[in-house]
């Protein structure tokens, strides 16, 4: 049986299908990153392991499977897990950078936190004060992802704030989530993707 969020689900890949693996994505750089990272289809070695141990389905195992992408991808070594702390994100990530030490920051930003290279903020009262706090000390290295940025009005007005904070710069609207690079050297620009 079909539900809301099936419906749902449908009406944004149907809307976003212009946007599918990359087409009009003219930058080099970001087009590997829309084909090898965000939209890779390839089964990685831990991802039966890590979706059997959290039994993640759906939209919320291909969100971690992306976070674990990200992962291998950046390398980062400190993470922050902004707003409601997952043990199944930090697992994810850890399989994606061995190295990677995720730090949970569900209350308040610690006052001699090092810049964070990898940050998720998930939904939340916190979740603007965090995302300065950490906006702040961001480097050109540092990528942010901000979950449910399509989910309701208030969201999709705290995306526009982003993509228009003069300390961004290039950005991956997924609907589900939106991703954000610091690099200044990169022209700015908003991508929208169909995830």
């Amino acid at each position: 049986m079909v539900g809301l969020d099936d419906i749902r689900r449908i009406m944004v890949w149907v809307a976003r299908s212009p946007h599918s693996r990359g087409f009009g994505v003219q930058s080099p750089w970001a087009y590997r990153f829309v084909r090898y990272v965000i939209n890779e289809h390839y089964p990685y070695y831990a991802y039966g392991r890590l979706a059997s141990e959290f039994g993640l389905c759906g939209n919320v195992r291909r969100l971690f499977e992306l976070y674990f992408r990200i992962s291998n991808f950046l390398r980062p070594q400190l993470v922050a897990d902004c707003g409601t702390r997952s043990d199944a994100f930090s697992a994810y990530v850890a399989a994606g950078c061995s190295r990677a030490r995720v730090a949970a920051c569900a209350g308040c930003i610690p006052d001699g936190m090092p810049p964070a290279d990898m940050a998720r903020f998930s939904p939340s009262p916190h979740l603007r004060g965090h995302y300065a706090a950490l906006a702040e000390k961001a480097g050109p290295q540092s990528l942010f992802i901000i979950e449910g940025i399509g989910h309701n009005a208030a969201a999709r007005r705290l995306w526009r704030e982003v993509k228009a904070d003069p300390r961004t710069g290039v950005t991956f609207d997924l609907y589900y989530c939106g991703i954000v690079f610091f690099d200044k050297k990169r022209f700015k620009q908003n991508y929208i993707i169909n995830f």
